[in-house]
Protein backbone atom coordinates (compact mmCIF):
# COMPACT_ATOMS: atom_id res chain seq x y z
CA UNK A 1 0.00 0.00 0.00
CA UNK A 2 1.31 3.43 -0.92
CA UNK A 3 1.47 6.23 1.93
CA UNK A 4 -1.15 9.14 2.27
CA UNK A 5 -0.62 12.17 1.09
CA UNK A 6 -0.67 15.00 3.22
CA UNK A 7 -4.09 17.56 2.04
CA UNK A 8 -2.44 20.89 0.44
CA UNK A 9 -3.86 23.84 -0.56
CA UNK A 10 -2.38 26.10 -3.46
CA UNK A 11 -0.26 23.23 -3.80
CA UNK A 12 1.21 24.11 0.17
CA UNK A 13 0.83 21.98 3.54
CA UNK A 14 -1.09 23.71 6.49
CA UNK A 15 2.46 24.16 8.21
CA UNK A 16 3.34 26.38 4.88
CA UNK A 17 -0.53 28.19 4.71
CA UNK A 18 0.10 29.17 8.71
CA UNK A 19 3.61 30.50 8.34
CA UNK A 20 2.42 32.83 5.63
CA UNK A 21 -0.23 34.30 7.05
CA UNK A 22 1.66 35.09 9.95
CA UNK A 23 4.17 37.04 7.52
CA UNK A 24 1.29 38.28 5.63
CA UNK A 25 0.23 39.96 8.75
CA UNK A 26 3.21 41.20 10.33
CA UNK A 27 3.94 43.60 7.10
CA UNK A 28 0.42 44.69 7.68
CA UNK A 29 0.90 45.92 10.65
CA UNK A 30 4.19 47.37 9.52
CA UNK A 31 2.54 49.22 7.34
CA UNK A 32 -0.03 50.92 9.14
CA UNK A 33 1.97 51.75 11.78
CA UNK A 34 4.77 53.65 9.76
CA UNK A 35 0.93 55.36 8.28
CA UNK A 36 -0.01 56.40 11.51
CA UNK A 37 3.86 57.58 12.45
CA UNK A 38 3.66 60.19 9.94
CA UNK A 39 0.25 61.26 9.98
CA UNK A 40 1.05 61.73 14.27
CA UNK A 41 0.61 65.99 14.62
CA UNK A 42 4.00 67.61 15.25
CA UNK A 43 4.49 68.96 18.52
CA UNK A 44 3.51 65.63 20.62
CA UNK A 45 6.98 66.36 22.63
CA UNK A 46 8.51 68.26 24.87
CA UNK A 47 7.15 72.09 25.22
CA UNK A 48 3.26 72.30 23.72
CA UNK A 49 2.48 75.63 21.62
CA UNK A 50 -0.14 78.11 22.21
CA UNK A 51 -2.41 77.99 19.30
CA UNK A 52 -2.61 81.73 17.50
CA UNK A 53 -6.27 82.39 18.16
CA UNK A 54 -5.57 82.18 21.70
CA UNK A 55 -2.82 84.89 22.23
CA UNK A 56 -4.76 88.27 23.18
CA UNK A 57 -1.73 90.00 24.61
CA UNK A 58 0.99 90.38 22.35
CA UNK A 59 4.42 88.58 23.19
CA UNK A 60 8.00 87.83 22.09
CA UNK A 61 8.18 84.67 19.83
CA UNK A 62 8.28 81.69 22.20
CA UNK A 63 11.72 79.58 22.12
CA UNK A 64 12.00 76.18 23.70
CA UNK A 65 15.63 76.85 26.07
CA UNK A 66 18.30 74.40 25.44
CA UNK A 67 19.53 73.37 28.49
CA UNK A 68 23.50 72.39 26.38
CA UNK A 69 23.15 76.10 24.97
CA UNK A 70 22.22 77.10 28.68
CA UNK A 71 25.26 75.50 29.98
CA UNK A 72 27.80 77.04 27.60
CA UNK A 73 26.24 80.45 27.74
CA UNK A 74 28.71 83.00 27.51
CA UNK A 75 28.79 86.70 27.78
CA UNK A 76 29.40 87.85 24.57
CA UNK A 77 25.69 89.36 23.62
CA UNK A 78 26.05 91.63 26.18
CA UNK A 79 29.76 93.19 25.34
CA UNK A 80 28.63 93.48 21.96
CA UNK A 81 25.56 95.32 22.73
CA UNK A 82 26.88 97.84 24.54
CA UNK A 83 28.28 99.10 21.41
CA UNK A 84 25.24 99.26 19.74
CA UNK A 85 23.17 102.78 20.18
CA UNK A 86 19.82 102.43 21.68
CA UNK A 87 16.76 102.12 19.53
CA UNK A 88 15.30 105.42 18.33
CA UNK A 89 11.82 104.31 19.81
CA UNK A 90 12.29 103.09 23.31
CA UNK A 91 11.74 105.33 26.19
CA UNK A 92 14.52 107.18 28.36
CA UNK A 93 13.64 107.01 32.16
CA UNK A 94 15.46 109.53 34.52
CA UNK A 95 15.52 109.17 38.42
CA UNK A 96 17.69 110.10 41.27
CA UNK A 97 21.39 110.20 40.01
CA UNK A 98 20.72 107.58 37.62
CA UNK A 99 18.99 107.52 34.00
CA UNK A 100 17.96 104.31 31.59
CA UNK A 101 16.45 103.70 28.56
CA UNK A 102 13.41 100.52 28.33
CA UNK A 103 11.80 99.07 25.17
CA UNK A 104 8.17 100.97 24.27
CA UNK A 105 6.55 97.83 25.36
CA UNK A 106 7.36 97.88 28.82
CA UNK A 107 4.30 100.37 30.90
CA UNK A 108 6.00 102.18 34.26
CA UNK A 109 3.91 100.93 37.12
CA UNK A 110 4.37 102.71 40.80
CA UNK A 111 7.71 100.81 42.35
CA UNK A 112 6.30 100.78 45.77
CA UNK A 113 2.73 99.33 44.71
CA UNK A 114 4.31 96.73 42.56
CA UNK A 115 6.48 95.49 45.53
CA UNK A 116 3.65 94.99 47.91
CA UNK A 117 1.39 93.42 44.85
CA UNK A 118 4.43 91.03 43.91
CA UNK A 119 4.71 89.62 47.90
CA UNK A 120 0.90 89.56 48.39
CA UNK A 121 0.55 87.49 45.49
CA UNK A 122 3.89 85.09 46.40
CA UNK A 123 2.24 84.73 49.66
CA UNK A 124 -1.27 83.69 48.22
CA UNK A 125 0.90 81.19 45.95
CA UNK A 126 2.98 79.41 48.44
CA UNK A 127 5.96 81.41 47.61
CA UNK A 128 6.84 82.16 51.22
CA UNK A 129 10.59 82.41 50.68
CA UNK A 130 10.02 84.45 47.39
CA UNK A 131 7.52 86.75 49.29
CA UNK A 132 10.40 86.78 52.74
CA UNK A 133 13.01 87.86 50.34
CA UNK A 134 11.21 91.17 48.55
CA UNK A 135 9.87 91.86 51.91
CA UNK A 136 12.76 91.83 53.94
CA UNK A 137 14.80 93.76 50.69
CA UNK A 138 16.46 96.90 51.92
CA UNK A 139 17.13 98.27 48.61
CA UNK A 140 15.72 101.57 47.58
CA UNK A 141 13.27 100.37 44.36
CA UNK A 142 13.81 102.95 42.04
CA UNK A 143 11.53 101.43 38.18
CA UNK A 144 9.40 98.76 38.10
CA UNK A 145 8.44 98.16 34.40
CA UNK A 146 5.96 95.22 33.45
CA UNK A 147 5.43 94.17 29.91
CA UNK A 148 1.52 94.11 29.50
CA UNK A 149 0.30 90.30 30.17
CA UNK A 150 -3.30 89.17 31.83
CA UNK A 151 -3.58 89.21 35.77
CA UNK A 152 -3.67 85.11 35.41
CA UNK A 153 0.10 85.04 34.10
CA UNK A 154 1.77 83.75 37.52
CA UNK A 155 5.15 85.69 36.76
CA UNK A 156 4.90 88.54 34.21
CA UNK A 157 7.72 89.72 32.77
CA UNK A 158 9.39 92.80 34.50
CA UNK A 159 12.59 94.88 34.78
CA UNK A 160 12.73 96.01 38.06
CA UNK A 161 15.65 98.76 39.06
CA UNK A 162 16.45 98.67 42.51
CA UNK A 163 20.03 100.39 44.93
CA UNK A 164 21.93 100.49 47.88
CA UNK A 165 24.88 101.36 49.48
CA UNK A 166 27.50 98.52 48.17
CA UNK A 167 27.34 96.61 51.56
CA UNK A 168 30.86 94.62 50.71
CA UNK A 169 34.37 95.60 49.69
CA UNK A 170 34.33 94.75 46.45
CA UNK A 171 31.04 93.88 44.00
CA UNK A 172 32.34 90.29 43.40
CA UNK A 173 32.33 89.93 47.42
CA UNK A 174 28.53 91.04 47.04
CA UNK A 175 27.91 88.83 44.18
CA UNK A 176 29.42 85.97 46.28
CA UNK A 177 27.17 86.58 49.25
CA UNK A 178 24.12 87.27 47.56
CA UNK A 179 24.17 84.72 45.09
CA UNK A 180 25.49 81.98 46.95
CA UNK A 181 24.49 78.57 48.64
CA UNK A 182 21.06 79.64 49.88
CA UNK A 183 19.22 80.15 46.72
CA UNK A 184 16.45 78.52 47.72
CA UNK A 185 15.24 76.62 44.84
CA UNK A 186 17.24 79.14 42.07
CA UNK A 187 20.05 77.72 39.99
CA UNK A 188 22.43 80.12 38.77
CA UNK A 189 23.39 79.80 35.30
CA UNK A 190 25.92 81.77 34.29
CA UNK A 191 27.79 84.87 35.89
CA UNK A 192 30.22 86.79 34.07
CA UNK A 193 31.70 90.43 34.08
CA UNK A 194 30.61 93.59 31.95
CA UNK A 195 30.94 97.35 31.96
CA UNK A 196 28.85 100.08 31.84
CA UNK A 197 30.28 103.13 30.15
CA UNK A 198 34.06 104.28 30.60
CA UNK A 199 33.86 103.71 34.78
CA UNK A 200 31.09 101.91 36.06
CA UNK A 201 32.06 97.61 37.16
CA UNK A 202 29.33 95.43 36.75
CA UNK A 203 28.16 92.08 36.36
CA UNK A 204 25.51 89.77 34.90
CA UNK A 205 24.16 87.20 36.64
CA UNK A 206 21.90 84.39 35.06
CA UNK A 207 19.32 81.96 37.21
CA UNK A 208 16.66 79.76 36.63
CA UNK A 209 13.88 78.13 38.82
CA UNK A 210 10.82 75.97 38.64
CA UNK A 211 7.82 77.98 41.34
CA UNK A 212 5.59 75.04 41.30
CA UNK A 213 4.73 74.07 37.85
CA UNK A 214 6.02 77.44 36.57
CA UNK A 215 9.54 77.54 34.72
CA UNK A 216 11.14 81.16 35.26
CA UNK A 217 14.53 82.87 33.96
CA UNK A 218 15.97 85.60 35.62
CA UNK A 219 18.49 88.14 34.88
CA UNK A 220 20.35 89.89 37.39
CA UNK A 221 22.72 93.03 36.30
CA UNK A 222 25.00 94.70 39.52
CA UNK A 223 26.42 97.94 38.80
CA UNK A 224 28.43 99.95 40.87
CA UNK A 225 30.52 102.31 41.23
CA UNK A 226 32.52 101.97 44.39
CA UNK A 227 30.05 103.20 46.61
CA UNK A 228 26.53 102.38 45.42
CA UNK A 229 25.48 99.10 43.80
CA UNK A 230 22.51 99.43 41.67
CA UNK A 231 20.44 96.09 40.47
CA UNK A 232 18.57 96.02 37.23
CA UNK A 233 16.64 92.43 37.68
CA UNK A 234 14.83 91.76 34.82
CA UNK A 235 12.71 88.37 34.25
CA UNK A 236 10.14 86.32 32.64
CA UNK A 237 9.04 82.95 31.93
CA UNK A 238 11.55 80.56 30.73
CA UNK A 239 9.89 79.77 27.47
CA UNK A 240 10.42 83.50 26.74
CA UNK A 241 13.56 84.30 28.64
CA UNK A 242 15.97 83.67 26.30
CA UNK A 243 13.90 85.46 23.56
CA UNK A 244 13.84 88.55 26.02
CA UNK A 245 17.48 88.43 27.01
CA UNK A 246 19.50 90.32 24.50
CA UNK A 247 16.63 93.07 25.24
CA UNK A 248 17.23 92.97 28.82
CA UNK A 249 21.33 93.58 28.01
CA UNK A 250 20.67 96.36 26.40
CA UNK A 251 18.66 97.71 29.17
CA UNK A 252 21.26 97.22 31.22
CA UNK A 253 23.96 98.87 28.77
CA UNK A 254 21.93 102.07 28.65
CA UNK A 255 22.20 102.72 32.36
CA UNK A 256 24.10 106.05 33.16
CA UNK A 257 24.94 107.74 36.62
CA UNK A 258 24.51 111.37 36.75
CA UNK A 259 26.72 113.17 38.88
Amino acid sequence: MSKSRKKRIFGMTGLQLAVLMILLLIIIALIFGGLSFISRPAGTGGFSEVPASEATFPSQPLITPDMTQISQLSLTAIVDSGSEPVPADWKQYTGTRIELSAPPQFEEMNAGAQRQERIDYYRTQGYTFLADNLDDDSFDYRFWFKFPQPQSIPYPTSIVVKDNILPTNTLDEYIDQAYGADLQGFVLIDRQAFSVGEDLEARRVLLTANLKDVSIGVADYAITDGVNVWIIRAGSSLDEFYTWLPEFDRVAHSFKLLY
